[in-house]
């Protein structure tokens, strides 16, 4: 028998992972609006880390296209035309749909309760006017439906797509709140999610997911026509 001597002991993880998952996750998090600048140097500063790590973790976001690089060498987050945004919503309808579609197949009890006690916190982050934790609990309810799939290559497709989507949900949330005669009941279609599921009906769950998504894409349309109309308005 031939013994393997190529293999090497198994790292723990980098620093410079570290510091691509926690800004990753502020970008899916919506904790950077879009439109942002950010430099190497000040991210360092505010994490307490040398500034080889951010821009190693930097150049990676940049890469999958969730920062872009400016001519001075800082960054910001894209602003998206509604064409990309739209495409972007798009790939998640059609992914997203088929993660809801296998959860509706695969939830238990467990899954199907976790999703119904956090749709209800959505809710009560809307009634209470708080659009960082109705934004917070939005995330985890979508994330709590694609756990229940149990489809660990689902969730790495969606994950992207959120760090590309994510800056722009506070914006989405921040309407919710302030116009609650538009946005009175922020999240049927999260019941609507949750129903089908439970009663086992994949099609039924995945038209509710793409609903939900095509709502977003809808705020993202009139946001843009209302920055257009305020940059027309005489001063």
């Amino acid at each position: 028998m031939t013994s393997v001597k190529h293999f090497s002991k198994i790292a723990h993880e980098t620093l410079q992972e570290k510091v691509y998952r926690y800004i990753r996750q502020g970008l899916i998090d919506g904790q950077v609006e879009p439109g942002s600048i950010m430099t190497i140097r000040a991210l360092a500063s505010q994490l307490g880390t040398s500034v080889m790590p951010v821009r190693e973790a930097l150049q990676r976001l940049v890469a999958e296209q969730a920062l872009q690089l400016l001519p001075n060498r800082s960054l910001s987050v894209p602003v998206l035309s509604f064409d990309k945004f739209a495409e972007i919503c798009d790939v998640r309808m059609i992914v997203e749909g088929a993660a809801v579609r296998i959860a509706a197949k695969k939830a238990d009890k467990g899954d199907i309760a976790r999703m119904t006690a956090i749709a209800k916190e959505v809710e009560a982050a809307i009634d209470a006017r708080d659009a960082s934790v109705a934004l917070q609990k939005n995330r985890e309810f979508h994330f709590s439906v694609y756990a229940a799939a149990r489809h660990e290559i689902l969730v790495q497709i969606i994950e992207p797509l959120w760090v590309r989507i994510g800056p722009y949900m506070l914006g989405h949330f921040k309407g919710q709140v302030q116009r609650p005669q538009v946005f009175s009941k922020p999240s049927p279609r999260h019941t609507q999610i949750v129903e089908a599921i439970k009663a086992r009906r994949p099609a039924l769950a995945e038209e509710a997911m793409s609903a939900d998504i095509q709502k977003f894409v809808d705020w993202y349309k009139q946001h843009l026509a209302e920055m257009m109309r305020k940059k027309s308005a005489p001063k």
